[in-house]
């Protein structure tokens, strides 16, 4: 849960836009995919993600494409090691949160537009009624 609150967090000052959780997550997802994958595979190996796992699954409401494009990360890094494990989603998609707060602002920017072009929830427009002004 923290690493999921700390993306969003920084997500949405990066984009100065309320967005949704599962937006968040498509957006890490599609940062993610637009590395190179050598240094994925370095995310992966050098990150103990086992303590970041907890007892309960929590879903975030994504939409269908995020699946995609998560499943063709793990094709991708199974190519390149045909011998290793394949990683698990939930692995993937811990190493994408992880890489947000990290990300180049321009870099985090254009995979929020991809997630948007693919899917994923708008952010929340200001409306007149909203009464934070």
């Amino acid at each position: 849960m923290d690493v999921l609150i700390d993306s969003h967090c920084h997500l949405i000052r990066v984009t100065r836009s309320l967005i949704a959780w599962g937006t968040t997550l498509h957006v890490a997802i599609e940062y993610l995919n637009s590395m190179p994958t050598h240094e994925i595979i370095d995310q992966l190996s050098g990150q103990d993600l086992s303590w970041l796992g907890g007892e309960h699954e929590h879903h975030v409401g994504a939409s269908c494409q995020l699946w995609d494009v998560a499943t063709s990360i793990t094709e991708r890094l199974q190519e390149d090691l045909p011998d290793a494990r394949q990683p698990t989603l939930g692995a993937i998609y811990l190493v994408a949160l992880l890489q947000v707060p990290k990300a180049d602002q321009g870099a985090l920017l254009r995979a929020f537009d991809r997630a948007l072009q693919s899917g994923a929830r708008t952010p929340a427009s200001p409306d007149a009624n909203d009464l934070a002004g």
